[in-house]
């Protein structure tokens, strides 16, 4: 078995119940955890001490985990990052999310602290893979009868400019930019509903022969 490492642990959690719980787990496991409740308080956190692994949560109020995770990645790309939710399902992370790993909630603790530790090899470093990510933005909405935008920051001359927006869906975009024709790709951050959870097969009737 590897070598086992204390880890600075961030838990960034809406659920009270949830987060408390991950938190004593994460302890329990000889690790220095503090927990935030939403993407604006954990970045306060950040701003003091910046972690070894972020475990976020998708779904949350204020700031969600898609904004949180790519502010995250822009910022501070040597935190390994795992996203957790229940509205996804599957080992992979979902397309769009800043994160090294996905834990599905429904898939119990064990499955999550397996993933942290496969990840402790690359916490601290710039080796692993990258892919492009968007920035998550939040609808805007104009007077009734007005067409819905976001604010989108360019990545080359990094001025904020306006995109109306057609479509309400999580799918990747692309846009351009007012001042310098920089290209951009953006995702609008709305709510996520949970996976509905796998049905399960009645069991064959056992014949005589089985019993």
């Amino acid at each position: 078995m590897g070598r086992k490492l204390s880890l600075d642990v961030l838990v960034v959690e809406d659920e009270v119940d949830t987060r408390s719980l991950l938190s004593q787990i994460f302890m329990q496991r000889g690790h220095k955890v503090r927990t935030a409740e939403d993407g604006f308080a954990a970045l306060a956190l950040i701003r003091k001490s910046s972690p070894d692994l972020i475990l976020s949560d998708l779904n949350m109020p204020g700031m969600t985990g898609f904004e949180f995770l790519s502010i995250v990645r822009r910022l501070h790309p040597r935190i390994y990052v795992i996203a957790s939710s229940g509205a996804y399902t599957g080992t992979g992370v979902p397309r769009g999310i800043a994160a090294d790993g996905f834990h599905a909630k429904a898939t119990g603790i064990a499955s999550l602290i397996e993933l942290m530790e496969q990840g402790v090899i690359h916490i601290g470093t710039a080796a692993r893979s990258r892919v492009p990510i968007p920035q998550w933005v939040s609808l805007n909405e104009d007077q009734p009868g007005g067409a819905r935008h976001v604010f989108i920051n360019c990545p080359d001359c990094l001025r904020p400019f306006r995109q109306n927006v057609e479509h309400l869906n999580a799918e990747i975009r692309e846009a351009s930019c007012r001042y310098c024709g920089g290209r951009a790709e953006f995702a609008l951050a709305l709510p996520v509903k949970p996976a509905a959870p796998a049905r399960r097969r009645a069991p064959a009737a056992r014949t005589a022969c089985q019993v």
